[in-house]
């Protein structure tokens, strides 16, 4: 496999069809033969230029004497290519980043364009000053739009910046252990005799967190197909801060992909019922496969706009996930192209959040616990929803919670990124 080639190949593809490159690259790598070392380097790429593409394109831009919009898409992406190698990657030696990146011009042309700005960087980057203004000098060092950055500054003030660095590392990956068929010192014991850096998660009592490119059929192989599924941490707390019973009754209002239904049945030591809804009858498939994956069968799906809740499960839930869609902010250092969505996206998502958890309260019977969060950062689609349902909605209150170093106020709790787990919003309701 040619390397950089193919990483160009998937740039291009995940930049001209709106994919995330994450779900192009898996697709790849799954059926492809390669060893782990190309495979590493390979994702390095991919994510390392879709995450760093704003800083790429402030050094291009002043390298290349012109914008960004002057330039060709493929050779942009190629000029992207190279000169994150150079910025970020010590390993490779700078003559092999600028001759392989050359090698793929088009045109002779094309060729000594890309020379000339890559051999312009090693030559001038000490010349290259960041901005001057705060969210612009943000905007570049952590290589965010600057909407998206002053969004942040809006909805964490000083924590700004210590967000966006966090956000701009990459991150292990969490699975929680299906206790049901292993214990998670069975699962860290096997992890560790076959020689993966793993550790189980501060918080999260069923988390386990790999480092390193990993993949998801090297782990199967490991423990075992049934005996986990990925969740990160902050998502397993939220679980677990909800903690349903055995036995139980409970909706999820947006299921897909079904960790946070597979956690709960966990909890529920597959004893009770799971009621499983998403807006799209593709995704349900996912939640389906994974439940019998995992030997839970306890859930049941079904296509539903969640604004529209179920007739026939009003007032008999005793348990309620509402996980609704938003604007993912804390979730951009794994999936880098939502940094790159329109910044005033969550005025629209903020609204449709609170129709969801109006419409999902209805499930609750008298005593029954309601979970509401979403990944992102913002104050509308989190606590102004929170606490505007309760101001709306008489027989209900907030419930504070604690778990670890996690310690509501009011009822809810903002888990900001740290390199280690998402952004995330919890919130805990009960019917009187």
């Amino acid at each position: 496999m040619d390397i950089r080639k193919t990483a160009l190949s998937l740039l291009r593809d995940a930049e001209q069809n709106d994919k995330y490159v994450s779900l192009s690259l898996s697709a790849l790598l799954d059926g492809a033969e390669c060893d782990e070392r190309d495979r590493a380097l390979l994702t390095t790429l991919v994510y390392g230029v879709t995450e760093r593409r704003v800083t790429l394109d402030y050094y291009i831009e002043k390298l290349a004497g012109r914008p960004c919009d002057k330039i060709g898409a493929r050779l942009l992406m190629t000029l992207r290519l190279g000169l994150y190698q150079l910025m970020f990657l010590d390993r490779i030696p700078p003559h092999a980043a600028v001759s392989e990146t050359v090698r793929l011009g088009k045109s002779q042309g094309e060729r000594a364009f890309l020379n000339g700005v890559l051999r312009g960087y090693l030559r001038d980057k000490e010349k290259i000053v960041l901005p001057d203004d705060f969210e612009e000098r943000l905007s570049v060092k952590y290589s965010f739009p600057k909407g998206i950055v002053a969004l942040m500054h809006k909805n964490l003030g000083d924590k700004t910046e210590e967000v966006l660095h966090a956000l701009s590392k990459n991150p292990p990956i969490t699975i929680c252990i299906n206790t049901l068929v292993m214990s998670v010192g069975e699962a860290l014991e096997k992890l560790t005799l076959a020689g993966f850096n793993a550790k189980a998660c501060e918080t999260a009592p069923r988390g386990i967190m790999v480092f390193g490119n990993v993949s998801f059929k090297t782990l199967c192989s490991t423990l075992g197909e049934n005996a986990f599924f990925v969740q990160d941490e902050a998502s397993q707390i939220a679980i677990s801060v909800l903690a349903p019973a055995k036995g139980a009754t409970l909706a999820d209002a947006c299921a897909c992909p079904g960790s946070k239904s597979f956690h709960a049945a966990v909890f529920m030591e597959n004893l009770g019922e799971i009621h499983c809804y998403d807006l799209h009858e593709s995704k349900l498939s996912l939640v389906e496969s994974g439940a019998k994956r995992l030997g839970i069968d306890i859930i049941s799906a079904s296509a539903r706009d969640s604004r529209n809740c179920d007739e026939k499960l009003i007032g008999k839930c005793d348990f309620v996930i509402c996980d609704v869609p938003c604007s993912g902010l804390g979730v951009m250092a794994k999936k880098p192209e939502i940094r790159y969505h329109d910044a005033s996206l969550y005025k629209e998502l903020a609204p449709l959040g609170f129709d969801i958890l109006s419409a999902s309260a209805k499930y609750l019977k008298s005593g029954g616990r309601m979970l509401y969060s979403t990944c992102t950062l913002t104050k509308e689609e989190n606590e102004d929803n929170f606490y505007r349902f309760l101001s709306e909605n008489k027989g209900f209150k907030f419930v504070d919670f604690s778990l670890g170093e996690v310690e509501s106020t009011r009822g809810c709790a903002t888990l900001l990124p740290n390199g280690f787990h998402d952004g995330f919003f919890i919130g805990l309701i009960e019917k009187d």
